[in-house]
């Protein structure tokens, strides 16, 4: 999270607002944890188990959408090709 999403100021590292003290911290864990299982679903995929990266990627998406995580999510409902 690069700015407070209440009064816009720059967060950097930090999980409470430094100017208006907004706690931010069980977000910044969900973008973490939304992270974790975004890299597991690759891994997965990458091991051609199109489940479970379909699970994992799911999980993923239901904390946080990311454009990689739309396009995997994409790839992965594509029917495979040689």
């Amino acid at each position: 999270m690069e700015r407070c999403g209440a009064c816009r100021a720059r967060m950097g590292d930090e999980e409470v607002c430094p100017r208006c003290g907004c706690d931010f911290s069980l977000a910044i864990r969900a973008e973490r944890q939304a992270a974790l299982l975004l890299g597991r679903s690759v891994d997965a995929w990458a091991d051609g188990r199109q489940e479970r990266a379909r699970a994992l990627l799911a999980a993923s998406l239901t904390l946080h959408r990311t454009p990689l995580g739309l396009a995997l999510g994409d790839m992965l409902e594509r029917p495979f090709r040689r």
